[in-house]
């Protein structure tokens, strides 16, 4: 699982590590080709991508706007 970033970082910078930290585990958990497995595997991948995406969103809109 990947080290939680502290709230007052950049959303973006949250995603970007978010989605690394996915990368990695997505890596080392590949490969035994068990058609369940990988069903189960990519729909994990598509609720944490999701899951990231929408904390992105929620801080970039309590995020001051800079005119």
């Amino acid at each position: 699982m990947s080290v939680p970033t502290l709230p007052t970082a950049d959303p973006g910078t949250q995603l970007l590590d978010g989605l690394d930290a996915l990368v990695r585990r997505h890596r080392a958990l590949r490969g035994g080709g068990d058609p369940g497995n990988d069903a189960l595997h990519a729909e994990l991948i598509t609720a944490e991508v999701a899951q990231h995406l929408a904390a992105a969103r929620t801080a970039l809109r309590r995020r001051p706007r800079v005119a």
